[in-house]
């Protein structure tokens, strides 16, 4: 069977109207390597790593868009092979190292070494992919302990989990304490299901009685059934953000993966998006995308 074909992103990246406010972050754009060899995928990996989506890529990306700051997240084909975001973090220049972070995936054969490593280098949060739709094996229990050792560390745990997932982990979810929680994606919820689904309860539950949870305002253009304008995520992003405007970040999730059914959108429309989340309000976009990151992340003013 021929490898699935998927569409390339937009290198003509465009400035959003209007621009972001200054010291603007990206909190999840990928990074690939083209040497497949140095730095290859798990065997049966979820999705191949994207040729052409390197570091310095994404940063012509971000710079096109005026934003000065972003958070690399660990890629999936990679699974717990840090090599390429150590290699990446540690070969920053001093300004570099100010303005990026990081998530890494974690799981039992990580060492306490390579976890210490990954701090020292801008790791501030452990990313979980959970539920059916990701193929994922690792057992709950293991999952516990990997967020156990995210907790002792000081990260915070990064939920990547799909809609229809979210009520069967909700007693797993719910025993978690005194950690972070940072949902994916607005939990790629169905939109068509309308806010009243009871996954979509759940959430605006969430972060509306605990502190500990947040949530990454993205992918809205990608789970949309338009082709542009994205009409249908509007309502998800407004109702989330006034659940939880102090605990709302936002991302890209550039190079835009397993991207398919639609035309491929310039990264701008996606910073537009987020714009109508918040009715264009100037203080509630400089909150999701400059104070919020700032803290979650550990950025300095």
């Amino acid at each position: 069977m021929s490898e699935e074909i998927f569409p390339d992103w937009d290198r003509d990246t465009r400035m959003p109207g209007p621009p972001p406010p200054p010291g603007s972050c990206d909190c999840q754009f990928h990074i690939f390597h083209d040497d497949t060899k140095k730095y290859p995928a798990k065997p049966n990996a979820y999705y191949q790593p994207l040729k052409g989506s390197s570091y310095e890529d994404a940063r012509g990306m971000l710079g096109a868009m005026g934003f000065s700051r972003g958070v690399i997240v660990h890629a999936m084909p990679y699974d717990t092979d840090h090599g390429l975001l150590i290699d990446t973090l540690e070969g920053l220049s001093p300004e570099g190292r100010r303005n990026t972070r990081a998530t890494a995936i974690i799981k039992d054969n990580v060492t306490d070494a390579t976890l210490e490593r990954l701090n020292r280098a801008g790791v501030r949060g452990a990313r979980f992919n959970i539920g059916r739709k990701y193929s994922e094996s690792s057992p709950l229990d293991s999952v516990r302990r990997s967020m156990d050792r995210a907790r002792e560390i000081g990260w915070h745990a990064k939920l990547h989990i799909n809609g229809e997932d979210v009520l069967d982990f909700a007693d797993f979810l719910n025993g978690v304490k005194n950690l972070t929680m940072v949902i994916d994606h607005m939990a790629h919820l169905h939109f068509a299901d309308g806010l009243d689904q009871p996954a979509a309860r759940w959430i605006v539950d969430k972060l509306k009685s605990d502190e500990n949870w947040w949530m990454l305002c993205s992918n809205g253009n990608r789970d949309s059934t338009m082709q542009q304008g994205y009409d249908d995520a509007v309502p998800f992003g407004h109702a989330f953000i006034a659940a939880a405007p102090d605990r709302m970040v936002w991302g890209s999730d550039w190079p835009h993966v397993r991207w398919r059914g639609k035309r491929m959108m310039n990264d701008a429309e996606a910073v537009e998006l987020l714009y109508r989340y918040v009715d264009n309000d100037a203080a509630l976009i400089k909150k999701v995308l400059v104070d919020n990151p700032a803290r979650l992340y550990d950025f300095a003013d």
